[in-house]
């Protein structure tokens, strides 16, 4: 198992040629982020306006650099029927920003959208086709690790969940302009 600087690396390694492809499922209610981010999601639940710019602002260029290479990131996110604060956070908070920055954000929501029965409900990394990486996180959403795969046949079934999950799934800013009844901002007027 690797940790998350290794995690880093290994994607680093592979997303960095025009054309590159980078596919994250994330399945989970809530995620450990880093302090800033944990700053951010305690700034969300007390009702401020927004996240710390210049904190985020670092990873926004990472991602606008990225397009402008010509590499290739989205996600499919699937999220809870009763979203929870944090998924409520990470749509209003990072999605919004991510996808205006170039990211190709794409939704899946309990009873809202048809899962595909072949959706792999766990999150993971796939790059170029060639490299899974599935997460592991604690029952808290805590990460403890990821593992390196490249057997196709081991691949093969997340390449598939993969290309089902984004046909069924939304775009992100449609999905997020249809729900003004979660942006933080309306709900607390």
């Amino acid at each position: 198992m690797i940790d998350e600087k290794q995690l880093e690396a290994a994607i680093d390694r592979h997303f960095q040629r025009a054309g590159d492809q980078l596919f994250r499922m994330e399945c989970l209610p809530r995620y450990m982020a880093s302090a800033g981010e944990e700053s951010d999601f305690q700034r969300f639940l007390a009702g401020a306006d927004g996240p710390d710019m210049e904190r985020k602002e670092q990873w926004l260029a990472i991602l606008r650099a990225e397009e402008q290479r010509g590499l290739v990131s989205y996600r499919v996110r699937v999220f809870s029927e009763a979203m929870t604060e944090y998924e409520r956070y990470e749509a209003e908070w990072c999605y919004v920003h991510n996808a205006v920055a170039g990211e190709d954000i794409y939704v899946l929501r309990d009873g809202e959208h048809e899962m595909p029965d072949s959706v792999i409900r766990e999150d993971f990394w796939l790059v170029n086709d060639v490299l899974l990486i599935p997460m592991r996180y604690d029952e808290h959403g805590r990460f403890l690790g990821a593992d390196l795969v490249t057997d196709p046949t081991t691949i093969a079934p997340y390449l598939h969940a993969r290309d089902d999950a984004h046909s069924a799934a939304e775009p992100f800013a449609t999905w997020w302009d249809r729900h003004p009844e979660l942006h933080q901002r309306r709900r607390a007027a």
